[in-house]
């Protein structure tokens, strides 16, 4: 059994469509029905279910895939193994969610310095996504809101970020703890800010109204400045970005404040020089802790008397 029938049989399951699969691999469509045929002999069993509406795989093809998916990805990394050199060079895929992803840009600066032959493609999604790209090894690594769990899941503490309560320069700090009728616009509903705020809320007796979500940190940002609701976000987004202009900003309280930042990856990852090297450099760009009192401008009253 050739890797060509693997690619050729993984492509059809992914696509559902034996034509759709010919179009992505450029291949004949009477070739892709032909090799399909052959690794079903091969195997003694119906790896599809042929249909009106395209193919479907049967139990036996759900399970051939999932080892299929293991075996192109051993052997991609048995190629980077005999390839690696202590010199890092080739391509690195690495992930990160939208608000961590504000401190990549200085860290891939230095460390595209430092190493220049490397390629660094940068995919920026949610927690669940990011996940999902690791396990399937779409990325190397991924930077993102933790804890993760997962016993196919290496995760690696890095900083724990500072989240704060992001309100426009119209709406009253106060009655956003005690009164439900004003909006939550968050990135990711799900996300573990969400779940910070209403800890704090059942605390002071409130609780959380209604929840808008938004694709974009610019669209959800301009939307506070215009009154439509608050923000939950890591106080390093403001130190950082410098947007403070319109809003105000109010730390949680301590107990409710940090949020761990993790580097994610499977357990079961060759890690070339390339990769290693990105990791050392993000470990050194990230610290520990970090001061937000003295660079959150606009907004240092509001810190200083929530933090008291």
């Amino acid at each position: 059994m050739d890797t060509g029938l693997l690619k050729v049989f993984l492509a059809v399951a992914e696509e559902g469509s034996i034509s759709k699969a010919a179009q992505s691999l450029n291949y004949v469509q009477s070739n892709v029905t032909a090799r399909i045929q052959q690794l079903e002999q091969e195997l003694k069993t119906p790896l599809f279910y042929r249909h009106s509406r395209g193919i479907t795989l049967t139990s036996a093809g759900r399970t051939f895939k999932e080892y299929t998916v293991k075996i192109l990805n051993l052997l991609d990394e048995a190629k980077l193994a005999v390839l690696d050199s202590p010199v890092p060079t080739g391509l690195i895929n690495i992930g990160s969610d939208t608000t961590a992803a504000v401190r990549l840009p200085a860290i891939l600066s230095t460390y595209r310095g430092c190493y220049p032959e490397v390629e660094v493609h940068l995919q920026v999604g949610r927690a669940g996504e990011l996940i999902e790209s690791v396990l399937q090894h779409q990325v190397q690594g991924a930077l993102m809101d933790g804890p993760v769990e997962h016993p196919e899941i290496v995760q690696e503490l890095l900083i724990h970020e500072r989240i704060g309560l992001v309100i426009p320069d119209s709406m009253d700090y106060e009655g956003i703890l005690s009164v439900h009728d004003k909006t939550l616009l968050m990135l990711n509903s799900e996300c573990l800010y969400r779940n910070k705020l209403e800890n704090w809320l059942a605390e002071e007796g409130g609780r959380l109204g209604k929840v808008m979500e938004f694709g974009t940190m610019e669209g959800l940002l301009g939307c506070v400045r215009a009154g439509i609701g608050y923000a939950v976000l890591p106080l390093s987004y403001f130190t950082r970005m410098n947007v403070t202009e319109g809003i105000r900003i109010y730390p949680f309280p301590e107990q409710y404040a940090e949020v761990p930042t993790v580097f994610i990856r499977r357990r079961d990852l060759y890690m070339t020089s390339a990769f290693r090297e990105f990791i050392e450099e993000l470990k050194a760009g990230l610290p520990e802790a970090e001061t937000y009192t003295d660079t959150l401008q606009g907004s240092g009253d509001a810190v200083e008397e929530q933090a008291q």
